[in-house]
C-alpha cells in the first residue's frame, strides 16, 4: 500500500509564529489547508494553501465562531487508516492547531472560549494511529525537528506522545476556563450569610436541604453537616455526631436513639456547646426534649415529626435541617494553587466483624490528620486530630482519656496513620489499653508487631488507610 500524501490543517490565533513550521511542512511536500484567517495569511507569505471554505461551500458563520465545525473536516481527521470516505473529501494526517488565549479579565472573555479548536484537536488525537496533532507554539520547535528528523509524518509512538501531550493541553484550558466562570458564581447559586468569615462572601452551588429556623444555614453550617452526615449515613444502629469546626467532640452508636445522643453529648459536654446536631433517625418530641438546657446551633436529621418541630421552635433557637440521603458524590473538588484538585471520595467503610473497629474508622475519617480516636461501647471518649507528628496526637488524646474513668481494657484506640517508631504503643501500653487499630506499613511494621506481642497489645490492621488534609 503507498503511504497515505501528506496533508496538515493549520487553523492558529498567532499567525506569524506558524510561518516556519508551515513552510517545513510545506517543504516536505505537505499540502496546506487552513481555516479563513490562517490560508489568508499563509497565502500573503507566499505559501500556496488550501481554504476550507473551498471545502466545505460555506463562510465563517455567526461572525467566526463556526469556521471548522463541519462533518467534511471531522470525517477527514477521525477517518481509520484505510476507511473510505466519499469521493473528493480529503483525510488530514497532521493537524496544528492554537486554540484562542482565554482570559477571564478581557471584555466579552466568553467569545474567547474556543470550540471548533479544541474539538479539531481531540479529533486529531484522538486518532493518532493516523493523525499528528501538534497543540500550538510550545510544540511547533519540537515539531520542526520531528518532521525534519523524521522526513515527514513522525512514527506512532511520537504521535502518541503528542496525543498525550494535546489532551493535557485541553484539559488545562478547559482548567482555566472554568477558574474564569468560578471567578464569579453561576446565576443559580444561592448567597449565603457569609464564608468562613464575616468578611469573605460565599455562595452555595446545588440544592440546599430544607430547613426550618430564624437564621440560614452559613458556609460553615453546611461544611459540618457534610462530615456529619458522612459519618451517621448508613450506620446500623441509631448514631449521633456533634461538630465543632468540622471535627466530631461527640460521637456514638446505640441501641435507642435517646442513648446515642446521651453518650454523644456525654463525651464532651463544653466542646458540644453551640455545635451542630446529626443523627441518622427521625426526631421525636421524646427525643428533642433530651436537648433541653443544651444550645444547638444546627439540627439535622433525615425527618422530623410535627410535635419535634413545635416543641423544638417553643424551647430553642436551632436550625433545623431534614437531611435526605443525596446521591454519593463521584467526586471531591477543591481549590489549591489558582486551580482545582479532584479526587474520589473516601466513602468506604472498614470491612471488619467488630462494629467498634468499623465506628473508629468512620470517626478518623472526620478528623483531621494526625489523628487518633479512642471509642468505648459505642462512644468517642477522646480524640486528637491536625498535630504534626502522630506521637504528639497519641499523647493528647491519651492525656483526655486519663480524665475519665473508663476500663481502659475495654477501650480500642485508632490511629489514622501507620506507627512509624515504637513511642506510641509504649505510651498506649502505659495506660492500660490494649486494643489498637492502625493501617499497615511503614519500614518498621515488623519491629511494631514484635512489639505489641511483647507488651500484649492486639494489634488490628486497617483496610484502608483514613487521612483527611
Amino acid at each position: 500500500m503507498a503511504a497515505e500524501p501528506l496533508r496538515a490543517l493549520l487553523s492558529v490565533w498567532h499567525k506569524d509564529q506558524v510561518l516556519p513550521l508551515a513552510q517545513a511542512l510545506y517543504n516536505q511536500g505537505a499540502e496546506l489547508w487552513a481555516s479563513a484567517g490562517t490560508a489568508r495569511f499563509l497565502s500573503e507569505a507566499g505559501l500556496p494553501v488550501h481554504s476550507l471554505e473551498a471545502l466545505t461551500g460555506f463562510t465563517e458563520l455567526l461572525g467566526g465562531r463556526v469556521k471548522t465545525l463541519h462533518p467534511q473536516v471531522f470525517a477527514g481527521l477521525l477517518a481509520r487508516p484505510g476507511e473510505p470516505l466519499p469521493p473528493d473529501w480529503p483525510t488530514w494526517n497532521i493537524v496544528v492547531v492554537e486554540l484562542y488565549p482565554f482570559a477571564r479579565t478581557q471584555e466579552g472573555w466568553e467569545e474567547l472560549i474556543d470550540v471548533g479548536g479544541v474539538s479539531l484537536l481531540r479529533a486529531a488525537a484522538k486518532n493518532y494511529a493516523r493523525v499528528w496533532a501538534i497543540p500550538g507554539p510550545a510544540y511547533y520547535d519540537q515539531a520542526h525537528a520531528d518532521l525534519e528528523r523524521h522526513q515527514g509524518l513522525p512514527p506512532l509512538e511520537v504521535r502518541y506522545h503528542y496525543a498525550a501531550e494535546t489532551f493535557a493541553w485541553c484539559a488545562r484550558y478547559d482548567s482555566e476556563i472554568a477558574a474564569g466562570f468560578l471567578e464569579a458564581p453561576p446565576t443559580p447559586a444561592t448567597k449565603l450569610r457569609y464564608g468562613e468569615n464575616p468578611h469573605q462572601d460565599a455562595y452555595y452551588l446545588g440544592a440546599l436541604p430544607p430547613s426550618i429556623g430564624q437564621k440560614a444555614l452559613s458556609y460553615n453550617n453546611l461544611l459540618d453537616l457534610e462530615v456529619g452526615w458522612r459519618l451517621v449515613q448508613g450506620w446500623e444502629k441509631p448514631a449521633c455526631v456533634i461538630l465543632k469546626h468540622t471535627q466530631p467532640c461527640g460521637a456514638a452508636y446505640a441501641d435507642s436513639p435517646e442513648d446515642a445522643y446521651r453518650k454523644a453529648w456525654e463525651a464532651d459536654p463544653v466542646a458540644a456547646y453551640g455545635g451542630v446536631v446529626v443523627v441518622n433517625f427521625p426526631i421525636t418530641e421524646a427525643w428533642a426534649a433530651l436537648t433541653k438546657g443544651h444550645f444547638i446551633e444546627v439540627l439535622a436529621a433525615p425527618a422530623f415529626t410535627p410535635e419535634a418541630v413545635a416543641w423544638i421552635q417553643r424551647h430553642k433557637t436551632a436550625v433545623q435541617v431534614r437531611l435526605v440521603p443525596p446521591a454519593p458524590p463521584a467526586w471531591e473538588v477543591r481549590s489549591a494553587l489558582g486551580g482545582y484538585l479532584w479526587q474520589k471520595p473516601h466513602l468506604a467503610d472498614e470491612p471488619h466483624p467488630d462494629p467498634e473497629v468499623r465506628w473508629a474508622a468512620r470517626l478518623l475519617r472526620a478528623l483531621y490528620s494526625n489523628a487518633i480516636v479512642l471509642v468505648h461501647e459505642g462512644q468517642l471518649v477522646a480524640a486528637a486530630s491536625g498535630q504534626t507528628s502522630r506521637i504528639e496526637a497519641v499523647r493528647l488524646a491519651l492525656e483526655r482519656f486519663r480524665r475519665k474513668s473508663l476500663p481502659p481494657e475495654k477501650v480500642i484506640l485508632a490511629s489514622d496513620g501507620f506507627f512509624p517508631f515504637t513511642d506510641s504503643l509504649e505510651a498506649i501500653a502505659e495506660v492500660g489499653i490494649r486494643q489498637v487499630a492502625v493501617p499497615p506499613g511503614g519500614k518498621r511494621q515488623a519491629e511494631i508487631e514484635a512489639f505489641a506481642q511483647k507488651r500484649y497489645l492486639c494489634l488490628t490492621f486497617f483496610t484502608y488507610r483514613h487521612f483527611r488534609h
